[in-house]
């Protein structure tokens, strides 16, 4: 059964939880403001970030050419230029105006298309944008694939990436759907090309080893797909399922819950940590930073009735607990 989720799912699941975030944060981008492998390299190569192993790999033939996973610090949402521009952001940085986020460029082989994990966690979310070239290319048309809308703007067009999971080489039941560009509603109002960075939820993938991709557009010729086909990907939330030790502790104490007026943050730990409070679409209420030693509260009262979560992260590793008002 395929899924277009929504976060409330997730968050009920994520009372308490550890989790890693695969910001690509520890990376280093090299001088020219990308990385997407180097010809001739064996194919099923890759990088490392955190908990996360993603493919790249380079075809010879014909002058060669790359595919699977890159990363990326480009800003430039404007050049469609494939030289200098192939793996930028259409929102001008990573999530959250961050430096450094991943560029998948779907590969003919499958095994390419793929984020190798381990299997101690399960997915919980991950934000997606377009590409610079492939935002321009559905906004404009270009020699090769048509403006999303057509002439009219009412061709029914569409840009998605299918998520699947895999556990022990069996795929996961459920896959996700993420439309990049969804032009398909009678009203052209609501047509759409993502821009900036938007939440895609994959917990209903639960427990999986690897991730695999699948872009689709509705514009597509004798030869496949004419949309470019990439995409962007950044801050992926996993959440820890086995019995390997983290290695850190928060000790941070987070009440009174069920809530009212106020939410206590209080650090009793060493480090300094970020705290968000978030709604169940996913909006980022309020955040604060509350230095070892010391305790700060978020005011709740303009806050109606129902479920939340807080976020509170130390460097890289991640704690979700479900908040009731």
């Amino acid at each position: 059964m395929k899924k277009i989720c929504t976060l409330f799912a997730a968050f009920l699941s994520l009372n308490a939880a550890q989790a890693q975030i695969i910001s690509f944060e520890d990376l280093t981008v090299p001088s020219g403001g990308y990385w997407k492998g180097q010809a001739p390299v064996p194919k099923d190569s890759g990088f490392q970030s955190n908990v996360g192993f993603f493919v790249n790999s380079w075809d010879t033939s014909f002058g060669g050419s790359w595919s699977g996973w890159g990363f990326s610090n480009k800003q430039d949402s404007t050049s469609i230029s494939y030289t200098t521009n192939e793996l930028a952001s259409i929102a001008g940085s990573g999530n959250n105006n961050s430096a450094n986020y991943a560029v998948a460029y779907q590969s003919y082989n499958p095994a390419i298309n793929i984020i190798r994990l381990p299997k101690d966690y399960q997915t919980g979310w991950a934000y997606l944008t377009n590409t610079t070239i492939a935002y321009r290319s559905m906004q404009n048309g270009d020699g090769f694939a048509k403006k999303f809308g057509g002439a009219t703007g009412n061709d029914p067009d569409f840009f998605k990436v299918r998520f699947t999971g895999w556990l022990n080489g069996v795929a996961k039941t459920d896959t996700v759907d993420f439309y990049l560009a969804d032009f398909r509603d009678t009203n052209n109002a609501n047509d759409y090309i993502v821009k900036d960075w938007r939440i895609c939820n994959l917990s209903s993938l639960g427990k999986c080893d690897s991730l695999t991709y699948v872009l689709s557009s509705s514009d597509t010729g004798a030869f496949g797909m004419n949309t470019p086909a990439y995409f962007c990907m950044d801050d992926i939330q996993l959440l820890f399922t086995g019995t390997e030790d983290l290695g850190l502790e928060l000790n941070t104490t987070v009440y009174p819950n069920p809530f009212q007026d106020y939410i206590l943050l209080n650090n009793q730990s060493t480090d300094m940590i970020q705290a968000d409070l978030i709604s169940m679409n996913g909006t980022v209420l309020q955040h604060i930073e509350v230095a070892q030693g010391d305790q700060k509260s978020i005011l709740t009262q303009s806050l109606p009735s129902g479920c939340y979560a807080i976020r509170i992260q130390q460097g890289t590793a991640v704690y979700f607990k479900k908040m009731i008002k």
